[in-house]
């Protein structure tokens, strides 16, 4: 007998039953819109539960639509210097072949290098390197197939992503406040999946090694990708993560904001925020903290000036 809770009328769609058919949205995707979405998926097929990993579908399509992401966002960032860049032919380019999509777009190589001599955005031979082979690894998913190392297409893609994560904090600067928005929005969500992506964290960590270095005095962990790559800026600098390059208000919103979302709600974690002698140090001076100089003894960081206290302050 079937559940008589549910009538036979519930999984007919109402335009079959002679009712009114619900409106569906639009498709509606600009190219930093498009861009930002292939981008967030690229991570949703990487991003797995701790202790395991991607496997082959997840891959193979994190790949594909990384891939497109690169192409989209790059080819977005040329337009901001001209829309016809991005035509094959600029010479041969309309207004009204760009807006209906009606062209051949330039090839990859070519945006690559019309970007770094028309828009003065260079790349390193390693980025373009990691690009052009992340380029070949999806050409033959897509027309072939393919058999490799899920570690060394995990690895292909860990590169990209780093790149990709930089061009768009650094490059990517959206016109209208509403793509502006998504692109924050994707980012924000990028920030908290970093960590779980341990291929992207490796390679990464890695890259950053050199600048993190003669810092580890005032580096902590980030509250947004939970890696020990924020490094605490001197006033009036900010923080920035040199992982997942957020960045946080200097002094007094910097140590406030690190202590919530780190340490936890100060009504329940014993952490506190007091002044330091320095200039700008008034309510910057934040403890427990942990550095990557020392990770298991507590100590005292001005947020301001970066001075290190192992005795703190009488509160």
């Amino acid at each position: 007998m079937p559940d008589s809770d549910v009538r036979l009328s519930d999984t007919v769609p109402a335009a079959r039953r002679g009712g009114p058919t619900p409106a569906r949205p639009d498709i509606d995707f600009t190219p930093v819109r498009n861009g930002m979405d292939y981008l967030r998926s690229a991570f949703q097929h990487l991003a797995v539960p701790e202790g395991t990993e991607p496997d082959g579908r997840a891959l193979k399509y994190a790949v594909l639509h990384l891939q497109a992401a690169t192409e989209v966002l790059l080819k977005a960032r040329l337009t901001h210097e001209h829309w016809s860049l991005v035509f094959t032919e600029p010479g041969t380019a309309s207004w009204q072949k760009f807006t209906a999509g009606d062209f051949e777009s330039c090839s990859l190589a070519t945006t690559l290098d019309r970007l770094e001599k028309i828009a003065r955005i260079s790349l390193t031979r390693r980025e373009r390197t990691a690009i052009s082979s992340l380029a070949k690894t999806r050409n033959v998913l897509t027309h072939y197939g393919h058999s490799a190392s899920a570690y060394q297409v995990e690895a292909q893609a860990a590169r990209v992503l780093g790149l990709l994560l930089t061009f768009v904090s650094e490059q990517l600067r959206p016109p209208q406040a509403t793509e502006a928005a998504y692109v924050e929005l994707v980012m924000e969500e990028v920030r908290g999946r970093l960590g779980t992506i341990n291929a992207l964290v490796a390679d990464r960590m890695k890259q950053i090694s050199g600048q993190l270095a003669g810092h580890a005095d005032y580096t902590v962990t980030c509250p947004g990708c939970r890696q020990l790559a924020l490094v605490v800026g001197e006033w009036p600098e900010w923080s920035i993560c040199l992982f997942c390059l957020q960045k946080f208000a200097a002094s007094q919103e910097a140590a406030l904001r690190w202590g919530w979302e780190v340490l936890g709600d100060p009504e329940y974690v014993d952490w506190y925020v007091d002044d330091c002698d320095c200039t700008e140090g008034a309510g910057s001076l934040l403890w427990p903290v942990n550095t990557v100089a020392s990770p298991v003894e507590d100590v005292a960081l001005c947020f301001s000036c970066r001075a290190v206290y192992v005795e703190v302050k009488d509160r």
